[in-house]
């Protein structure tokens, strides 16, 4: 079964959308779209597809991811108060607890959709490699058992060739989708799915917008 993210132009690159229990990181330098693309695929599952959505944040305050949903025209607040997301905010030093919790929300929800944004904070927290691997390991391992769709962002440091901060996350999920900042073409974004498990999807790269009503992709 597919889950669609009603992104525009996005579910046509992966085969109508992400499989059932699909894990993937969203990557990409400051300011590419990760936490736009990951409200927008919580907000549509909600509106469109009528699956509950919990979004995590770790760096980010409630307040502030309000204020830029609501340039979209996206309610988070009425939503919330509907029982049908959950905003949750995450210190690092909790990140011993989220498996734990994140588990007892679903569960009460019976959310479809879970975003954490970002898991960068938690690397850099943790100053013992073996502790990231583990910590990561055991956080990722918890979802994959609870069989929801989820999408967890990480930032790329502007001089760094890999995927991730400490180069751990993206060989324990099932997709990773790259996003970067050209801003000097015609489309100043672009969109790569680097892997996507049990899917045919695009190996081209791919334009995008972030428009009045959220992000956009486009065909090459």
């Amino acid at each position: 079964m597919r889950v669609q993210t009603g992104i525009p132009g996005l579910d046509e690159l992966i085969e109508g959308g992400f499989e059932e229990g699909n894990i993937t990181l969203v990557t990409g330098g400051t300011g590419t779209g990760k936490s736009t693309l990951c409200m927008q695929f919580i907000y549509n599952g909600i509106v469109d597809f009528n699956e509950k959505g919990i979004y995590i944040t770790t760096e980010e305050n409630a307040l502030n991811i309000k204020r830029q949903s609501a340039k979209f025209n996206w309610n988070i607040e009425e939503l919330e108060k509907d029982g049908s997301l959950k905003l949750i905010e995450m210190e690092p030093f909790d990140i011993d607890t989220i498996s734990d919790s994140l588990s007892e929300v679903v569960e009460k929800m019976d959310a479809k959709r879970i975003v954490i944004d970002s898991v960068s904070v938690f690397e850099m927290y943790i100053q013992d490699p073996f502790k990231i691997r583990k910590t990561l390991f055991k956080i990722i391992q918890r979802i994959r058992e609870m069989n929801r769709v989820c999408l967890v962002t990480a930032e790329i440091p502007e001089d760094s060739k890999g995927l991730s901060r400490e180069g751990v996350i993206e060989f324990m999920v099932d997709g990773i989708i790259l996003l970067k900042y050209l801003g000097i073409a015609k489309y100043k974004r672009s969109l790569a799915i680097r892997k996507m498990r049990m899917t045919d999807h695009s190996s081209d790269i791919h334009p995008f917008d972030i428009t009045p009503q959220g992000i956009e992709v486009y065909s090459v």
